[in-house]
């Protein structure tokens, strides 16, 4: 039948109910013709009468062969496309994620509709506009949302990553299609790099042209990380004394580390750190730090140790958090101390001293 033009009795069989292989076979031929160079206006005409019958066969396997054909077909009538794409998921979703001429508006009403396997379908789709991007993170559950990531044609715009970074803080799958996506801005990264795993970092750097800056400063503090809980397994005055020897002596007693210490609740690191980068003794070290109610000696200590002055805010929250609550490291939970610290940083007013935004962002991503 390939070369024979459609004509009346095409649609007569249809109509007479065959079998399914037959109508299968019809299917294919009448897909076949439309999409072909010698379909003649006549011709256009009884394919699309064919297709409107064999959008409602009874049987899923011709909608499925019909659907098939379709997919490769140029500029079908809306109401054919409209069928096909309300058909069960087996006869919709090739055609849908495969179908070039489906527009915006018929997307959206795709997207709209209560099926998350239409909305993936939608979300693999080859070079998704923007447009659609946004809709699916704004309108779709993550596992959608996932998808439109993982799709590497989908143009996703930085407003649209903004949007699914802040919607989806606390998804690890989300952070990491994110990582595994192959082009990313330099800001996206920026904004997420903090809360991934040391394991999502070290991909992250490895798989994207980051700035130097940016790489280095992930690097550093997976380093700092690392270290810390090191000394979070040493007991003994005399074992914290001595890794902060080794890191003194190989210049890697960084202010960032420092802080992050005692931000996470290891005081004696953040006690023996003052000691080598101040020159002050433990003792008068741990006085000023906690027998004394006057807040400028504490700064003097910082500043001997060559503390940055906008990481004072993050240093005095945690002191007032372990005065308050006592709090021993061994017994509780880093995380939980690190909350209050936080908390303590967002509210933070001592001597008329306001933290801006960038400030307080920059002192949070030091701790968490």
């Amino acid at each position: 039948m390939e070369n024979k033009k459609l004509n009346s009795q095409d649609v007569k069989n249809l109509s007479a109910a065959p079998g399914i292989d037959s109508k299968s076979a019809v299917a294919q031929k009448v897909g076949a013709y439309y999409n072909g160079s010698t379909v003649t206006p006549k011709g256009l005409k009884l394919a699309e009468d064919i297709f409107r019958i064999m959008v409602r066969d009874v049987e899923v396997k011709v909608r499925q062969v019909l659907a098939e054909s379709l997919k490769n077909c140029h500029n079908l009538p809306h109401d054919i496309v409209d069928s096909v794409i309300r058909d069960t998921d087996t006869v919709a979703l090739p055609f849908i994620k495969y179908y070039d001429h489906l527009s915006n508006e018929d997307l959206i009403k795709i997207l709209d509709i209560p099926s998350i396997s239409k909305q993936k379908a939608v979300a693999q789709r080859l070079n998704l506009p923007n447009e659609i991007s946004q809709y699916i993170v704004e309108k779709c559950p993550e596992e959608v949302v996932g998808v439109l990531i993982s799709n590497e044609t989908a143009s996703i715009h930085e407003k649209t990553f903004d949007s699914i970074i802040e919607k989806y803080r606390e998804s690890e799958d989300i952070k990491q299609r994110l990582v595994y996506r192959t082009e990313l801005p330099t800001s996206v990264i920026e904004k997420i790099a903090n809360s991934l795993s040391e394991e999502l970092k070290k991909r992250l750097i490895v798989s994207h042209n980051l700035p130097t800056n940016l790489a280095t400063d992930i690097i550093e503090e997976v380093k700092e990380k690392t270290t810390l809980r090191i000394s979070e397994e040493y007991s003994s005055d005399k074992q914290i004394e001595e890794l902060v020897h080794q890191l003194y002596t190989s210049n890697r007693l960084t202010p960032n580390l420092v802080v992050r210490s005692i931000c996470m609740g290891d005081l004696k690191f953040f006690e023996y750190a003052l000691v080598y980068l101040s020159g002050t003794p433990i003792v008068e070290v741990r006085k000023i730090l906690f027998n004394t109610t006057v807040d400028f000696m504490i700064r003097n200590l910082l500043r001997k140790a060559y503390i940055p002055k906008s990481m004072f805010p993050a240093v005095f929250s945690a002191l007032k958090v372990i005065k308050e609550i006592r709090f021993d490291c061994r017994r509780s939970g880093r995380e939980n101390f690190a909350h209050k610290v936080i908390e303590r940083i967002l509210t933070y007013n001592s001597g008329g001293e306001e933290l801006s935004d960038e400030d307080i962002s920059y002192l949070v991503s030091k701790i968490s």
